[in-house]
């Protein structure tokens, strides 16, 4: 059985690496200061108190002889911590520091003793290492070193804390995530990135949550707009088998009515699902609006003189765009459909088309019954109906309008709605002359 591997949490291998750095910075800093200090200051100062020396001791020498000498030789010892040795030739004269041997750790400095009518001696002088002057300023700053660094690696520590524990919240609900919790939020805070990552993970996880809930939506509105002329057609068909219907021309128009039903359905789940996957397969071309709006309003001429409701076109000849005339006349036959369905005896729908610069607005307005404001932002919400009743008699499939706003987005158009209860209802929508590239 292999050992298990400790893993570290983020803020201890923040607060170890920078413990770390640190440590290497001070390092780097110290050996680079030391190596200032011995080339450049602990040099001349070295020269310098050598030539102090020499100065002294020939100073000494000229007014004392060498019976001066020794007091001064061990007063500068003294207070230079340096060992001096007096040779006459090849014979120790003085030497501060006896019984040792006649040798410097460090190059000596070498000057003569001389004055007129005096013998000449050669004078050797050992200075102290200048690294000890550098290790002393070193030992120091070593207390204020310390707590330097203890100070460093707390505010490294409330820093790593403050990026960690965010973190570690995200990791967790992460983990919730992905095992399915899309309710799971996250508390935005920590510095700018972190935060912006929470804020970004509850935006993605309120969108999921979203789209979810609309996937369970869309099963349970499928299986409802199903269940009806599927129980229809049930019926209608075992009361053909057991002999309690006759195959007439009323009951085969109802069957037939629940079938053209179905097929819609089906036709608009198809197309929600193209327009979903950006698959609509559009082919663009040439497209006169005001001509399309002129053979929609045609095509419902007889349902809205049946019903009392008149439709004019208000457009400019040769307002064109560059666009899918199937899926476009797809759109506007769907709202004049709705604007029909919902506007009474005597009531009257208008179709317009303007260019605006570089596109061309339709609108579709009629003298209906309106939309309260409640509902306006979920007019194009798939399977969404106004009326809460769900009947078909005053609703289609409820995605018309969820597809009619896919198409105009998908031409890179816009699509909109302005109501009023009792005042009737104007949905637009706006396409570029030239199609998307």
């Amino acid at each position: 059985m292999s050992p298990r591997r400790i893993r570290l949490g983020i803020w201890p291998h923040l607060l170890l690496t920078a413990a770390v750095g640190i440590v290497i910075a001070m390092g780097v800093i110290g050996y680079g200061a030391n190596r200032a200090y011995s080339r450049t200051y602990a040099q001349r100062q070295a020269h310098s108190e050598a030539t102090n020396i020499a100065y002294l001791l020939n100073q000494v020498y000229t007014y004392e002889g060498s019976a001066g000498l020794q007091g001064a030789l061990s007063k500068l010892a003294k207070e230079y911590r340096a060992r001096v040795i007096v040779y006459a030739g090849n014979a120790v004269v003085l030497d501060t520091a006896p019984g040792h041997p006649p040798t410097c750790n460090q190059k000596p400095f070498q000057f003569p003793l001389a004055t007129p009518g005096m013998p000449v001696y050669q004078v050797l002088l050992c200075l102290p290492d200048p690294n000890l002057g550098f290790l002393a300023i070193l030992r120091a700053l070593l207390l204020p070193g310390v707590l330097g660094l203890l100070g460093a690696l707390a505010a490294v520590l409330l820093v790593s804390r403050r990026i960690a524990v965010p973190l570690a919240g995200l990791a967790r609900a992460a983990q919730r995530f992905g095992e399915g919790d899309l309710t799971i939020r996250v508390p935005v805070r920590g510095p700018g990135e972190i935060a912006d990552v929470a804020a970004e993970f509850n935006r993605m996880a309120q969108g999921l949550e979203e789209g979810q809930r609309q996937r369970q939506a869309m099963v349970a509105d499928v299986a409802h707009e199903l269940r009806t002329p599927l129980t229809v057609l049930r019926g209608y068909v075992e009361a053909l088998k057991d002999g309690m219907a006759e195959p007439d021309a009323d009951t085969l128009g109802v069957i037939h009515e629940e079938a053209v039903h179905l097929q819609k359905l089906v036709d608009d789940l198809q197309d929600l699902a193209q327009a979903d996957a950006a698959d609509l397969g559009l082919q663009p071309g040439p497209l006169d609006v005001t001509d399309i709006l002129q053979s929609t309003a045609a095509g419902f001429h007889l349902q809205a003189e049946a019903k009392g409701v008149r439709i004019e076109v208000s457009a400019e000849p040769g307002v064109a765009v560059t666009a899918d005339r199937r899926r476009i006349a797809q759109v506007i036959h769907n709202l004049v459909a709705n604007a029909l369905r919902y506007t009474a005896d005597g009531g009257e729908i208008r179709l317009a088309a303007q260019a605006l610069r570089d596109i061309v607005r339709v609108d579709v307005t009629d003298t209906g019954v309106g939309i309260a404001a409640e509902h306006l932002p979920h007019v194009f919400d798939r399977f969404y109906r106004v009326d809460p009743s769900r009947a078909r008699e005053t609703g289609g499939s409820g995605l018309g309008l969820t597809i009619a706003r896919r198409i105009v987005e998908a031409h890179g158009g816009t699509m909109g709605v302005e109501s009023a209860v009792g005042r009737g209802t104007r949905f637009w929508f706006t396409l570029p002359r030239r199609a998307p590239t």
